[in-house]
């Protein structure tokens, strides 16, 4: 089952006035405008960085999150070797929860209950796109953001990501700066659990329902290795990220890796048994 602390990355596509079809991943959702929907946050603004927060309560600028997530873009790029995206990112940052999935029922009816989501929503058929994070002020906000805003990060210079990657990073770049990509969570599982990481089988995945935690965890796992691990296998992913840049199918991330090493899923089993 699709863990609930999950975002959603969610592609839109206009398609009338009034309601807009939008594409999650390879699936279709709907979104409608109706006029006694919640209104979008929009009486406080802040900018940080690349991100233009609403919302319609007063946020401070010196909260120590909005000084992490300034830097956020700079980690994200520079880890990836990836140049800045040329947009503002749009956060609705709603003041609490029940505000929030009010909001998203109206708007989003046929979307699951998840704390946040990401919206890559065309302008123009084929026109640039308008970025936009959805999420409310709670205990995790920390997490939920750096997650959400990778995707947009990610989605923002490339041309396409493929789903696993996309949520591999995501789970990477969500921890704090100081864990350096390591997932607490994802570890103790996958160190208590039989893990037989199958990259091939995670490529074949196209949506989000064919994710379940253990899917998730080895996307991190996969990802953590090639940012943390042996510098081949680093430079294989920032290969593949650069080719992305150009190329939405640039074939198999796996089959690039095998030509570097026969066995980066053993690579990978004694990685995860030596962090901490």
């Amino acid at each position: 089952m699709f863990p609930l602390r999950k975002s959603l990355v969610v592609l839109g596509l206009i398609a009338g006035c009034n309601s807009m079809a939008l594409k999650q991943e390879h699936g279709t959702v709907n979104a409608i405008q109706v006029p006694d929907a919640p209104p979008t946050p929009g009486k406080h603004s802040l900018r940080v960085s690349h991100f233009m927060f609403l919302s319609d309560f007063e946020l401070d600028a010196r909260h120590p999150l909005f000084k992490e997530l300034g830097e956020f873009p700079d980690q994200v790029y520079g880890e990836l070797k990836l140049p800045h995206l040329d947009t503002i990112v749009l956060v609705y940052l709603f003041e609490n929860k029940r505000k929030y999935e009010d909001y998203m029922a109206a708007r989003y009816p046929s979307l699951p209950n998840r704390r946040a989501f990401f919206v890559a929503q065309p302008r123009t058929i084929g026109g640039a796109e308008d970025l936009l994070v959805y999420t409310y002020w709670g205990d995790r906000i920390q997490e939920d953001l750096r997650h959400e805003l990778t995707h947009a990060l990610l989605h923002g210079v490339l041309k396409d990501v493929p789903l696993w990657l996309d949520e591999g990073l995501a789970e990477y770049f969500e921890t704090p700066p100081a864990a350096k990509g390591v997932n607490r969570q994802h570890l103790e599982q996958i160190k208590q659990l039989p893990f037989r990481p199958d990259l091939v089988r995670l490529e074949r995945l196209e949506s989000v329902q064919q994710m379940a935690p253990a899917e998730y965890r080895e996307a991190w796992a996969w990802v953590h290795l090639m940012l943390q691990g042996p510098p081949a296998i680093r430079q294989v992913l920032l290969d593949y990220l650069q080719a992305l840049r150009t190329n939405p199918k640039p074939g198999s991330l796996s089959q690039r890796l095998a030509n570097i090493s026969p066995r980066t899923g053993q690579m990978l089993v004694e990685h995860l048994a030596r962090l901490p």
